[in-house]
């Protein structure tokens, strides 16, 4: 018999930054080879999520410029779970609070459709791990599984092989800030030539230093390929990054391929005053922390619609 669907239910998908990012070398898949350490942080995407009677998932967003088709990361976690439990998991209607911008680097298709998976377990009451949930989040994307568990990962492969990190840095304040415009991950990394491929030795000396709380270490060592590869490209990025310096932020750089950037800041207090500053010349300027862990379900019933509140920056 099937079981009845639980009440509708909020989940929280968080942004993530990338603290290292190098690629050691082209695949014969034609994939690239990477090393990062991936950080989730303390702000993201809200999921308002009901179980429907209907075969099918739909999905409405306060961005008009995120798709509510069958390409959206949302609609298609959803078919990998109908498909694996067909007869016990019915339709499902999304309502997409989007904080985290699209192409900005940030992970937020990811995490949104990590998110779904574990709304879908809750909501068809499925007997889903945390292993399993990260085994379908894999068909998904690369950096679908991390978000499953969150906190500090260092990644390899394409992103998807992980090992979690024991993070011990005193929980510091960063700055993200979106220029208002995507990077297209796909021509990021097609601009990658041998002479940028490192070895990932300078990614397991960033994970010591994150073990050990060491943050001048962090400051010192920690980089992205596609500083070297995007921001030389477009001076827009080269602008982004001397305002960024100018607030007082340490190295600023990229996250994951773009189009946002952080920096690190001195305190909480700077890194608010830092985004307020930017958020004037800027379309989202966000002060945050690292966060230990990943997706999560949010307390508390489902507000009404009129409610909602709209994408917000800092």
């Amino acid at each position: 018999m099937k079981p009845e669907p639980r009440p509708p239910i909020r989940v929280f998908a968080p942004a993530k930054i990338n603290w290292c990012l190098v690629v050691e070398r082209r695949r014969p898949d034609g994939y690239h080879e990477i090393a990062t350490i991936l950080q989730t942080l303390d702000w993201g995407d809200e999921l308002r999520c009901r179980a429907t009677r209907e075969r099918s998932c739909r999905i409405e967003c306060d961005d008009p410029a995120v798709p509510l088709d069958d390409s959206n990361l949302i609609a298609r976690a959803w078919r990998a779970v109908a498909a694996a439990w067909p007869g016990r998991v019915g339709g499902l209607h999304v309502r997409l609070l989007k904080r985290i911008p699209a192409g900005g680097g940030l992970g937020g298709g990811s995490s949104d459709a990590a998110a779904t998976l574990v709304a879908l377990r809750r909501l068809y009451d499925l007997p889903l791990g945390a292993r399993e949930l990260e085994n379908l989040a894999s068909a998904l994307g690369s950096d679908c599984p991390f978000f499953i568990r969150g906190g500090t990962a260092l990644a390899r492969g394409r992103g998807e092989i992980l090992t979690p990190l024991a993070s011990r840095l005193p929980s510091p304040a960063l700055v993200v800030v979106w220029p208002g415009f995507a990077s297209s991950t796909a021509r990021a990394y097609a601009a990658i030539k041998p002479a940028h491929w490192e070895s990932g030795l300078v990614v397991e000396r960033v994970a010591d230093a994150l073990r050990q709380g060491d943050r001048k270490t962090l400051e010192l060592l920690k980089r992205n390929v596609f500083d070297r590869v995007v921001i030389p490209r477009d001076a827009r990025f080269r602008q982004l990054k001397e305002r960024m310096e100018e607030a007082g932020l340490q190295a600023p750089m990229l996250c994951g391929s773009g189009a946002c950037l952080f920096g690190l800041a001195r305190d909480m207090t700077h890194a608010r005053r830092a985004a307020a500053a930017l958020a004037r010349l800027y379309p989202m300027a966000r002060a945050a922390r690292p966060r230990r862990s990943g997706v999560r379900l949010l307390p508390g019933a489902i507000p009404s619609k009129s409610s909602a509140g709209t994408r917000g920056g800092s």
